[in-house]
């Protein structure tokens, strides 16, 4: 990019951002650099533009630049970070349109960082770009001091862990004491008789009923922890018995920093492209309409902007499909295809004709910015209606018994099904629910984890790996309670029976002890 071209995109991102404030976006200073594609594939690679090492981010980078340099391709149109002061990358060598697109694209995204209360809630964890950098600096001078094998052994066990982390978004760090000290006090209210009417009142205690009350107070003094916890890097580096050195707990402190500030956006994907998408096609509009973008330049828009609504048969393209969310979403609250009466309603032409011409849409799209995570847009929106319209379905890859050739083939068309599959493969973004039942199991200092199943099993190679990552830490022999699929449902492959499993690892060998009781299975569903 010229120096020409460089002014020329200045003067552009002044007209953008008063573009954006117009249609309502919230907006702030944003740093961009222009920069060589390696730049934008180390800060892909490295998680931010500074970063501590570690060998995956190396192989990454090293793997994206192979493609890149034989291909062309593996390089992000856009990347930007949810920092306090946002920061974004554009490519030098980029066409100018194409950059023009992702300065629209990028301040869509800075609107969803301030507006999503869910990317709030990371970027109040801590100044996360700062704490980067000198982390980078501090782990070069443990590399020096402990040796690299050291580091990156403690880096490996704590990043094998690093997404396992409380399925509520906006949980709070609360001291372990706390928690005893208020499950106490509620276990000694649950003894005291109530007064009341009716159904608020509560009759005294059974003889039997205190022993049971005493003896949970009993176990609550020492337990560990007082109740289950599935932030299992914070439990590790607070109560390790290995010991843990100082530098160990500062290296997995950074990791689970990190961790808890991109989970977020992990939850946000498929909006936050949505969003970002849906406002860089109405900017760009603007820009065009006003002259500040030649035909030529809009042609060259209009091309990379299909490329990144391409369909992906095998994953969700999250530009593509949240785009869609929101266009539906909008067209339905502005014609109020919303409330009792249309949803009450049976008559299908009826629906497709519905129009109160109430103009609410905007505003929907703007509250689901605000409030909505991946999985609760899916939920509400992912309609047979809506499915069909944008064929949405799961696919397979099949071979045509004809050609010999490898075909992809409709599997499922029901929107319950897949909506189902969707959110059950958004439980936490993907990873399974595990959590700590004691730091003190069989009164030996040993670590007991268990799996909450929701439909996946573990998978028995990263299960065993994990498992080493976690002696690692802990020092002590670990274990993990699942649970394994004995019966699935023939037509839809649901799991229907059960059977409990307990994984452990002593630091030498790896064990199994499978219980032989089979047990229903019932999904449930968390929002």
């Amino acid at each position: 990019m010229n120096e020409r071209d460089e002014k020329r995109l200045q003067e552009i991102e002044v007209r953008v951002r008063e573009i954006a404030e117009e249609f309502g976006l919230l907006t702030t200073d944003i740093l961009f650099e222009i920069v060589p594609a390696q730049r934008v594939l180390e800060g892909m690679s490295y998680m931010f533009p500074t970063n501590f090492s570690h060998w995956t981010f190396g192989r990454d980078f090293e793997r994206s630049r192979t493609i890149y340099e034989h291909t062309g391709a593996g390089i992000p149109y856009e990347q930007v970070w949810n920092f306090e002061n946002p920061r974004a990358f554009l490519v030098e060598t980029n066409p100018f349109a194409l950059n023009a697109l992702i300065l629209c694209h990028v301040f869509g995204h800075v609107d969803f960082f301030l507006g999503s209360k869910f990317l709030q809630h990371g970027r109040s964890l801590s100044d996360i770009a700062e704490e980067a950098r000198q982390a980078n600096d501090r782990f070069r001078r443990y590399e020096e001091a402990y040796g690299l094998t050291e580091l990156e052994a403690t880096q490996d066990a704590g990043m094998s862990i690093m997404w396992q982390q409380d399925p509520d978004p906006f949980a709070e760090d609360v001291d372990e004491e706390e928690v005893r000290q208020r499950l106490i006090a509620a276990e000694k209210a649950h003894q005291q008789p109530t007064r009341g009417v009716g159904e608020f009142s509560r009759k005294p205690l059974t003889e039997q009923d205190v022993k049971v009350s005493n003896e949970r107070l009993r176990q609550l003094q020492y337990k560990t922890p007082p109740e289950p916890m599935h932030d299992i890097l914070r439990y590790i580096f607070e109560h390790s018995p290995k010991p843990l050195m100082r530098w160990q707990k500062d290296v997995l402190s950074v990791i689970r920093h990190q961790a808890r500030h991109l989970a977020p956006q992990r939850r946000t994907k498929i909006l936050d492209e949505g969003w970002a998408t849906y406002w860089h096609v109405r900017i760009m509009r603007r820009l065009f309409a006003e002259g500040l973008i030649t035909d030529e330049e809009h042609g060259i828009f209009n091309l990379y902007h299909s490329m990144v609504l391409r369909e992906n048969l095998e994953d969700t393209n999250p530009y593509l499909v949240g785009l869609k969310i929101f266009e539906y979403a909008e067209d339905r609250w502005d014609k109020g295809q919303f409330g009792k009466e249309y949803e009450r309603s049976e008559d299908p032409y009826k629906r497709v004709d519905w129009d109160t011409q109430v103009g609410l849409g905007r505003h929907k799209i703007f509250e689901m910015r605000t409030l909505f995570s991946d999985r609760m847009a899916v939920e509400q929106f992912f309609t047979q209606e809506f499915v069909d319209a944008n064929k949405l379905y799961l696919y397979q890859k099949t071979k045509d018994p004809k050609s010999g050739d490898t075909v992809w083939v409709i599997r499922e068309t029901q929107a319950e099904i897949i909506r189902n599959a969707l959110k059950k493969a958004m439980l936490l973004y993907g990873q399974p629910i595990i959590r700590v039942e004691s730091g003190h199991h069989r009164g030996k200092q040993e670590l007991y984890l268990a799996h909450e199943f929701t439909g996946f099993e573990l998978n028995e190679a990263y299960l065993k790996g994990a498992l080493e990552n976690l002696f690692f830490l802990w020092g002590r022999p670990v274990h993990i309670e699942t649970w394994e699929i004995e019966e699935e449902d023939e037509h839809h492959g649901q799991p229907i029976k059960l059977s409990k499993a307990v994984y452990s690892y002593d630091g030498k060998k790896h064990t199994n002890d499978t219980d032989d009781q089979v047990i229903p299975y019932t999904p449930w569903i968390m929002i």
